[in-house]
């Protein structure tokens, strides 16, 4: 880590120090000579993060040699100290009991979030760039994890953009995404079983987010690839930027971007939603940098906001939180209800999805009814090959497979229609405002305002 202080490119950079009270003041004070002499910036300022055992509070700015900050509230305080050095790293000379892991991480997200990188003896946390820069209006979609419904938030706001004559493009990427950037004319493709069957046989992955996009939402998409994803959300390998050049040439009135698991795409957007699931557990938010990701949001979606999922005191807490970092960025409370893209009226089915079984009761009351099929048998393992083999083997008799697009959707449910002769009909997933008042158009619209 010294020798990355030590680098040229630091010299019109500014450095702050965080230190804490626990260690003896002339050891974080000779620890300070040591970091002034290794970097080759500027030095702002100290960055006092509490604990007094073996600190006198008196001249800390005499005694430590620099304008010294001091933190009574680590949530509020530490952005105003950001806000008062403007520094382009942050040091971190405390340690534990002052600042734990999870303190650490609440420092991170301040820091990137403001363009700042953090740095300690041992880890160094980049600030990201979203640096590709578009010429036409863009929204992104950035989530907190994997399953909490993005894709889902995304295609429904395609349609509900497209509804409002507001031409709309997804440009989507994934851990299974083409080589090549690939566009889809959802409005000009009939994307049924036989056309996800022969991107199957071809080798490509047939349930990629952009394919799933464009069939859910009748729109042009364009899938891209990713590999790797941070804690920050950045993107070890991605040919994004390939893809957005070609989605601008396309002309649309708004590009969609939509981010994969909670990796983040590294495009400069005009507007970001940021989607929660509402099951999710706080700590492990807080973990591994989901704050950064709630403070780049101008609108926070929460999804599954029912039980057993979770319960109206749980959601209450997790918008408590997320208004802690985020006061000025509204939060739409949702829940998800299936609604299959062909009529099943008096089928029988058997119904295949990622969600959780703790659920499956009250989906397959709401298919009944909404939609006058019978369940015939369900599996909530769409996401596990062996485990919906299982299931399927172990199903009564039924006629249709109705199923959300995943990769087992195609490779194991299509594949085992075609060659039993089932139909097979596909689930769009429609966000429901879950709060009396609440409006997913209104929020949507009024982030292109």
């Amino acid at each position: 880590m010294k020798n990355l202080l030590r680098r040229k490119d630091n010299r019109h950079k500014k450095l702050i120090a965080l230190i804490d009270g626990e260690h003896y003041p002339d050891v974080t004070r000779d620890a300070l000579a040591m970091l002034k002499d290794c970097f080759t910036g500027s030095f702002a300022g100290i960055v006092f993060l509490g604990g007094s055992e073996k600190l006198v509070m008196d001249d800390l700015e005499d005694y430590f040699g620099g304008k010294v900050y001091i933190i009574s509230d680590l949530d509020h305080d530490f952005t105003e100290a950001l806000k008062h050095f403007k520094p382009d790293i942050a040091y971190d000379l405390s340690d534990e009991p002052v600042v734990d892991y999870r303190s650490r991480m609440k420092i991170a997200s301040f820091c990137i979030a403001r363009g700042c990188s953090y740095m300690g003896p041992d880890f160094l946390f980049e600030s990201q760039r979203q640096d590709i820069r578009l010429s036409v209006k863009s929204i992104s979609i950035i989530g907190t994890g994997k399953r909490i419904g993005k894709t889902a938030i995304s295609s429904y706001a395609a349609k509900l953009y497209s509804e409002e004559d507001i031409e709309t493009a997804v440009l989507a990427m994934g851990r299974g995404g083409p080589a090549e950037p690939q566009v889809i004319k959802g409005d000009e493709i009939d994307i049924n079983p036989e056309y996800l069957l022969g991107l199957n046989r071809k080798g490509l992955h047939a349930s990629s987010d952009y394919i799933e996009d464009a069939m859910l939402s009748e729109i042009t998409t364009i899938g891209c690839r990713r590999c790797g994803g941070g804690f920050a959300g950045d993107i070890f390998m991605t040919n994004l930027e390939q893809g957005a050049r070609i989605a601008e040439s396309l002309g649309p009135d708004l590009l969609i971007v939509e981010g994969s698991g909670a990796s983040i795409p590294g495009i400069d957007t005009d507007a970001r939603i940021c989607v929660i699931g509402a099951f999710q557990d706080w700590t492990s938010i807080i973990g591994y940098l989901g704050i950064y990701r709630i403070i780049l949001a101008d609108l926070i979606i929460l999804t599954m906001c029912e039980e057993p999922m979770a319960d109206s005191n749980k959601i209450a807490e997790l918008e408590k939180e997320i208004k802690k970092y985020n006061p000025g960025a509204a939060v739409l409370r949702t829940v998800f209800r299936p609604k299959p893209l062909s009529n099943i009226k008096g089928r029988k089915v058997f119904l295949a999805m990622t969600a959780s079984p703790a659920i499956e009761n009250k989906i397959i009351k709401y298919m009944e009814k909404e939609y006058g099929c019978r369940v015939a048998s369900a599996s909530f393992n769409l996401s596990n090959r062996q485990e919906l083999r299982k299931d399927l083997a172990a199903s009564p008799a039924f006629d249709t497979i109705l199923t959300e697009l995943k990769a087992a959707a195609v490779d194991v449910l299509t594949r085992y229609a075609s060659e039993n002769k089932k139909e097979v009909s596909f689930i769009d997933n429609i966000p429901v405002a879950a709060k009396r008042g609440s409006s997913f158009k209104k929020e949507l619209m009024g982030l292109i305002e």
